[in-house]
């Protein structure tokens, strides 16, 4: 992301939360020209309503700088290309795999707690436990790897809108098709013994 992109999600930001809650989302579809900056909007959105502590340090200095990747960088063999997300476990970027010629997601584990022995052995038990799960509607994970101090997991790149980015006058068919697949993929994954904490329409 770069320094002007960052400004521009600032502005919005700004302005959204001076917004009733239910006129956000109308001004966020016409002040957000594409869903990477509407998904990165919403996720400070979250994490400010949530009470996030870090919700103000994330506004204060650019992402490339704060985790100290910058795009077009390289993990290995994979580029990164942008920044697409970040929430308590790690940032993720979409980046470009050198050797299999396709694009994937890259979740990277925040530098702030990259030391953290806790908190790095939960997120290698989040990419064991992903790794078991094979179903259309889960992510399918590619690998877990470390380049020089960084920890990342390598997942397939899901494009779209999250749940939450969806306009709100859906018809029932579609509601129902949405509520469907979301109950296989939570369905697939309980059979495995793994429940979602954190299952919210930001992340769907």
């Amino acid at each position: 992301m770069t320094p002007e992109r960052w400004q521009e999600l600032k502005k919005v930001l700004a302005e959204a939360l001076e917004k009733a809650p239910a006129d956000r989302a109308a001004y966020l579809d016409q002040a957000c020209p594409d869903a990477s900056l509407r998904r990165e909007v919403d996720s400070l959105i979250v994490a400010h309503i949530q009470g996030d502590s870090t919700f103000l340090g994330r506004l204060a200095v650019e992402p490339e700088s704060s985790e100290g990747l910058k795009i077009g960088s390289r993990l290995d063999g994979y580029e990164l290309l942008a920044r697409i997300g970040a929430g308590g476990m790690g940032v993720v970027y979409s980046a470009l795999d050198s050797k299999l010629k396709r694009q994937v997601a890259i979740k990277v584990l925040p530098g702030a707690v990259a030391h953290d022995a806790d908190r790095l052995a939960r997120f290698e038990r989040e990419a064991q436990v992903l790794a078991s799960l094979n179903h259309p509607n889960i992510a399918t994970v590619y690998g877990l790897d470390r380049a020089g101090d960084v920890d990342f997991l390598v997942m397939e790149l899901i494009e779209g809108r999250t749940l939450a980015e969806l306009p709100a006058n859906l018809s029932n068919a579609e509601m129902l098709s949405i509520i469907r697949q979301i109950a296989e993929g939570l369905e697939a994954a309980h059979e495995k013994g793994v429940i979602h904490r954190d299952l919210k329409p930001s992340n769907i």
